[in-house]
């Protein structure tokens, strides 16, 4: 696990990838006194450690946002002691996917966020962007309205290398236009789940059009067509071409 100071009380806790893969898995902690608000809890294992780790500070969990309802974002919800949660009001569709039935008792307070709700915690501002990119219960999160937590519109590998959009053929469009909106905050610094902040207008502005010409380039094809011919006219590596495969499945 590595600790990466983003601000005065952000911080980004970072984990290595599993075996095979490329990206990494991130939670990130904002501090107010004695109390964290996370934003994600990945898996059992890195909920732990973080939990852990603010013990020995005696800091305690008390609210954690989900950016979106993917296992790999939620599953370490378990090992914390029932913070209060807030979430996407379209959670269901996706636990219904992807979370075993026994596991949904967990979030059945989930408080609602809407474009318009606002947390204070301490000293941070925090508001949310819904959107429905790389899931339909996706979620950007500002905080203070200088970072921007972006969820998985954006991935890289913990070495900053780009990772290939995850989404299917049906959401593709949406993807494009979550990552126009994304534009919007360029002047921000953003926050992956996957990878380090990216900062500065026109890195930002570049990671969102590589991601954007590999999208537009599958939808304006009247066929399915390969992750090479996809690619052609983007100006980036992509680690993990083989979700491409799971764009039509």
């Amino acid at each position: 696990m590595k600790k990466i100071k983003i601000t005065k009380n952000l911080y980004q806790y970072q984990f290595p990838s599993f075996k095979n893969q490329h990206f990494g898995f991130n939670i990130y902690a904002l501090i107010n006194q004695n109390k964290a608000l996370l934003i994600d809890t990945a898996f059992e294992q890195h909920a732990a450690a973080v939990k852990a780790d603010l013990n020995k500070q005696h800091i305690e969990i008390t609210e954690v946002v989900f950016s979106h309802f993917h296992p790999d974002h939620i599953s370490g919800l378990p090992v914390l002691d029932s913070p209060k949660l807030h979430g996407n009001g379209l959670y269901q569709v996706s636990l219904d996917q992807h979370t075993p039935i026994e596991k949904h008792h967990y979030f059945k307070d989930l408080n609602i966020l809407t474009e318009t709700s606002t947390l204070i915690f301490g000293d941070f501002k925090i508001q949310f962007q819904l959107i429905q990119g790389h899931v339909i219960c996706g979620m950007f999160t500002i905080i203070n309205d200088k970072f921007i937590h972006v969820a998985d519109d954006i991935m890289a590998s913990n070495e900053g290398v780009a990772l290939l959009p995850s989404v299917h053929i049906s959401n593709a469009r949406k993807h494009v236009e979550s990552l126009e909106l994304l534009k919007n905050y360029s002047s921000h610094t953003l926050l992956l789940s996957h990878g380090n902040a990216l900062a500065g207008e026109d890195v930002v502005i570049n990671a969102i059009e590589q991601r954007q010409k590999y999208l537009t380039a599958v939808l304006n094809s009247e066929k399915a067509i390969s992750v090479e011919e996809a690619l052609k006219n983007c100006q980036c590596e992509f680690l993990h071409q083989e979700w491409h495969n799971y764009l039509y499945n």
